[in-house]
């Protein structure tokens, strides 16, 4: 495992966070960076490190280490690797210990790159190992012309004993620090450069959190840029993608030819949006400086594929050749929802696109994002607009617009086997997961999706389920479902039984069994929306009916909800609404608490029971 990107981005829930007392599977016992800035930008990092193993997970998990670097711009020497043992015996790691290898695929896409990753296996690792390394990484060729930027963020899951980043910059080129939770500062200055020293300690941990958004948002950090601002990271991207919106005649006539008999703005930029977020596959190219620079829009069109920054780049393009105006987006796609201070590209890891005119940010690489609805993870966040010269920020969830509505009607036979239907329909950022679901599922077997459904339920049976189209986004996803239930309560009576789920999303009841934590140490994701269930429960008319369940009407702050239960007959008509708006995607301790106070009035009404003889 590479140690950088421990600290840098990868929050890991191991197996000891289910025991009473968390314990990490390593900590950091050593880490020395110094890091020598020229005043082109390119740099030298020279790095030493000593990982301790602490528990079994960390000899199966962290026995090797991953270290990643661009072949075209950079050279990385492995300088020293070996294993520590409790009795000071050190073993070397031979010759054939270090591997270089190519990139591997970026979320189950291709990726095709000039990334190279030299993989140290150390040899003999056990519980109390200590791993060491230490090598030189030469970053020859800046990622933006004349420019350095670099980032640290210390997990607050991780001891960190003694790590220390020496910083020395020419001061031809004017690069600034800040840290947070460090101690250091300048130590010394002459005509040709700045020496910086921090140190970092950190001896008790925490374990992670479910939801807690990314550690970039609240960690101890170390940064330093050569970066005015976040906006002049923006004009540097600008300055190598501009380029690449180049009208071709092939773009002109397929603008043209999407566009035809089109006339109002909105429609033309939703027809070309979809078009980019259908036709071009995604696939990761990162060759020379591919990172940072798209390719062009006409390669990309011929092609069909390309990664996030090439979607954006055609969608551009193809709106430039309508006349509309566009700025691609830099944004963080993910549970980050702030920038730090100074501008490095943590957490940034993705290009969208926004229409001024319009007021519309627009992902063309969410392919079952209907116009003017982003992902959950582009939502809440402030962006880069690199064509504008200025900070945006994309828009919060709402409840409203992020609803899944389902009606349910079953009716109950003499024995307590159940005959029922099923519809649910889901709009806005909530709808993209359920159609990429549903993407993704299209191939399975009726009843393996059935058995998936019922099984958090307690419940099993037979069903059929079926959905509307997941690629047309002009109108809501749905999903209908035909089924038989096995009995879940005893009949005839006496007896008493749950509202059965059925093959549905079954969302309030996934939420009933989601406890919030109590006293919550970190920020959390927290996203507005609605859920609306109604049943019918059509009993035989041999079974009396004693008691239903009492009617809810829950409020606070942010979330509503509302139960009622009605006996007409032999039937029992239930209605639930759930609704959680918040005014922004992060949470603290109080958003907790509430959320913990609300579960108990759900769970309570989820356990209600109709009784019957």
């Amino acid at each position: 495992m590479n140690l950088l990107k421990l600290i840098l981005l990868t929050i890991c829930f191991y197996s000891s966070y289910a025991h009473a007392e968390y314990k990490p599977s390593i900590s950091d016992e050593l880490t020395k960076e110094t890091i020598t800035v020229n005043a082109n930008g390119s740099s030298v990092i020279v790095y030493e490190n000593i990982t301790l193993i602490e528990t079994q997970s960390g000899v199966e998990d962290d026995s090797q280490q991953d270290l990643e670097y661009n072949s075209k711009t950079e050279t990385l020497q492995i300088l020293e690797a070996y294993t520590l043992q409790t009795d000071g015996k050190k073993i070397k790691v031979p010759k054939d210990g270090i591997r270089t290898t190519g990139d591997t695929a970026s979320g189950g896409s291709p990726k095709f790159s000039e990334t190279r990753h030299k993989v140290v296996i150390y040899p003999d690792v056990k519980v109390g190992s200590r791993l060491y390394i230490k090598y030189r990484n030469v970053e020859h060729t800046p990622r933006f012309k004349g420019q350095f930027s670099t980032a640290r963020f210390f997990s607050p899951h991780y001891v960190y004993k003694d790590f220390e980043i020496n910083l020395i910059v020419n001061n031809k080129l004017p690069v600034q620090v800040d840290t947070k939770g460090m101690d250091g500062g300048l130590v010394s200055e002459t005509k040709e450069q700045k020496i910086y020293h921090y140190t970092f300690k950190q001896d008790s941990v925490l374990p992670p959190e479910e939801g807690q958004t990314a550690i970039t948002d609240y960690a101890p950090y170390f940064t330093a840029s050569s970066f005015k601002d976040h906006i002049a990271l923006g004009q540097a991207y600008q300055a190598g993608a501009i380029s690449k919106t180049k009208i071709t005649p092939e773009i002109q006539a397929l603008a043209d030819h999407l566009t035809a008999g089109i006339t109002d703005e909105k429609s033309q930029v939703n027809v070309l949006y979809q078009w980019v977020s259908k036709h071009i596959r995604y696939v990761a190219v990162y060759l020379g400086n591919g990172g940072v620079v798209p390719h062009s829009a006409q390669s990309i069109y011929s092609n069909r594929y390309g990664d996030c920054k090439d979607h954006a780049v055609l969608l551009e393009t193809l709106l430039k050749a309508k006349g509309i105006a566009s700025s691609q987006v830099l944004i963080s796609s993910g549970e980050a929802f702030t920038l730090p201070k100074l501008a490095v590209q943590t957490p940034i890891n993705h290009v969208i696109n926004y229409i001024p005119s319009l007021d519309v940010y627009l992902d063309a690489t969410a392919q079952f994002a209907p116009y003017g609805t982003l992902p959950m993870s582009d939502m809440d966040k402030p962006v880069i607009l690199t064509a504008l010269n200025r900070m945006g920020h994309t828009p919060a969830m709402k409840a409203e617009d992020n609803l899944i509505a389902t009606k349910v009607d079953i009716v109950i036979n003499d024995d307590g086997s159940m005959i029922g239907t099923s519809h649910s329909y889901m709009t806005g950022a909530v709808g993209i997961s359920y159609r990429a679901t549903q993407a993704a599922s299209a191939d399975y077997e009726d009843d393996l999706l059935v058995k998936y459904r019922l099984k958090p339920e307690g419940e099993t049976g037979l069903g059929k389920i079926t959905t509307s189209d997941p690629f047309n986004l002009a109108k809501p996803f749905e999903e209908n479902a035909t089924f038989t239930l096995d009995p879940i309560a005893n009949f005839p009576g006496p007896g008493a039984m749950k509202i059965p789920v059925g093959v549905t999303q079954g969302e309030l009841t996934s939420l009933g069994r989601s406890k919030p934590k109590d006293n919550a140490k970190f920020p959390i994701a927290c996203y507005s929306n609605t859920m609306q269930e109604s049943y019918s429960l059509t009993f035989p008319t041999s079974t009396h009916i004693t008691r239903i369940p009492s009617d809810v009407n829950y409020e606070d702050a942010e979330i509503s909800y509302q139960a009622t239960y009605r006996l007409n007959g032999n039937k029992v008509e239930v209605f639930r609404r759930y609704q959680s708006e918040n005014l922004n995607h992060v949470c603290g301790a109080e958003r907790s608490a509430r959320k913990l106070a609300f579960f108990k009035v759900l769970q309570r009404d989820l356990k209600g029971q109709v009784f019957y003889d």
